[in-house]
């Protein structure tokens, strides 16, 4: 079943800026805010895919950010 809540809205990035990153290893999940995005995204999330995130660095969570935007169900974060 999909509902849609509001239309869509479209935003344009000339490139990737990582505002902030939180990495929470609690819930094994890493998050990223990325300027112009209104909401943050998920990174890695789960056992595995926060193992293969490693120690992560900020050039590969943005190409990692670039990546979950390219997704056609985009991980929002809460």
């Amino acid at each position: 079943m999909e509902i849609i809540i509001k239309s869509a809205e479209t935003v344009t990035l000339d490139s990737i800026e990582i505002e902030f990153v939180r990495d929470d290893f609690d819930q094994k999940r890493i998050i990223a805010k990325i300027k112009d995005i209104p909401r943050p995204v998920i990174l890695w999330n789960g056992e595995a895919d926060y193992a293969a995130a490693g120690d992560w660095t900020n050039d590969t969570a943005a190409a990692q950010a670039s990546a979950v935007l390219a997704l056609s169900s985009i991980p929002w974060a809460f």
